[in-house]
């Protein structure tokens, strides 16, 4: 009898029923996931928009309609008046300022003037009078003599003060070429008394020489040491007087001077007393 492998038989069999299996599962998902998937969009319902035509209303130029209530404010607003003061504005103004404002007035008055006397030649002229006579040529050239005068008169004015104004810019300017000019001639006289005085103090010398009868000094000591030499040098100097050494072979002599006369040569040699006993010689 032939040999039957079974065992081989039962794995193959086991084999394909396990991949069924698998094929099954898979498919259960997937119809599980798709009927999950129905349901939910059945859910949601559909929202269908209707779109409305706009009725385009032509616009109305409207004005506002008026308050109901007029506040208190706005009606103190409209009635208010302010104070104007004009004589503030001319007193901080300047001089040439007060005088160009006063030539503008100046002129609006005279045009007004000017004004006012045509009106009233109008006036007179359109007035309906049987009676009257009508002016003859002479008076109206006295009429147009006067308003000419007027303005002539306005002019001489203006002209009178513009003048007055370039005097006494004419007048500081020559006063401050004036102050200047003394300032010069002082300085050059204070100058002067300089020179001279100096002068003076330089030609005084040559006029004092001959005073002069001899020179005398003072001799504070004679040392062979150089340094005990320096050292009384430096006490004199220290003291205020100008000494220095004169070498003359061994000895080294500290001398102060030339003095002057021999009673300045004894004053000094009082007040050296204090440093060094010295004593007078003649240089």
């Amino acid at each position: 009898m032939p040999n039957r492998d079974y065992a081989a038989r039962s794995k193959k069999s086991g084999k394909s029923v396990n991949k069924l299996l698998i094929l099954i599962i898979v498919l259960l998902l997937l119809g599980m996931s798709a009927l999950a998937l129905m349901l939910l969009s059945s859910k949601e319902p559909v929202k269908t928009e209707i779109s409305q035509p706009v009725a385009i209303q032509p616009q109305k130029s409207e004005l506002p309609t008026p308050p109901a209530e007029i506040y208190s404010y706005i009606r103190d607003l409209e009635t208010r008046e302010v104070p104007v003061d004009k004589n503030a504005r001319i007193a901080q103004l300047t001089r040439e300022q007060e005088q160009q404002l006063q030539r503008l007035q100046e002129e609006e008055k005279r045009k007004q003037a000017l004004a006012e006397l045509k009106e009233n030649i109008q006036i007179e002229q359109m007035q309906p009078n049987i009676n009257a006579v009508e002016p003859n040529a002479q008076d109206k050239k006295v009429v147009a003599l006067t308003a000419e005068e007027f303005e002539a008169k306005t002019q001489a004015e203006q002209k009178a003060a513009e003048e007055k104004s370039k005097q006494a810019e004419l007048r500081k300017q020559q006063d401050a070429k004036r102050a200047a000019d003394l300032q010069a001639q002082k300085a050059k006289e204070v100058a002067q008394v300089k020179e001279s005085n100096a002068t003076k103090v330089v030609a005084k010398p040559a006029n004092d020489a001959p005073k002069v009868i001899g020179k005398f000094g003072l001799q504070c000591g004679a040392f062979k040491n150089k340094a005990q030499a320096e050292n009384m040098q430096a006490r004199l100097a220290m003291a205020g007087y100008n000494a220095r050494i004169n070498s003359n072979g061994e000895w080294n002599r500290v001398v102060v001077g030339p003095i002057g006369d021999r009673a300045a040569a004894s004053q000094a040699q009082a007040n050296a007393r204090s440093v060094a006993e010295c004593l007078i010689v003649g240089m």
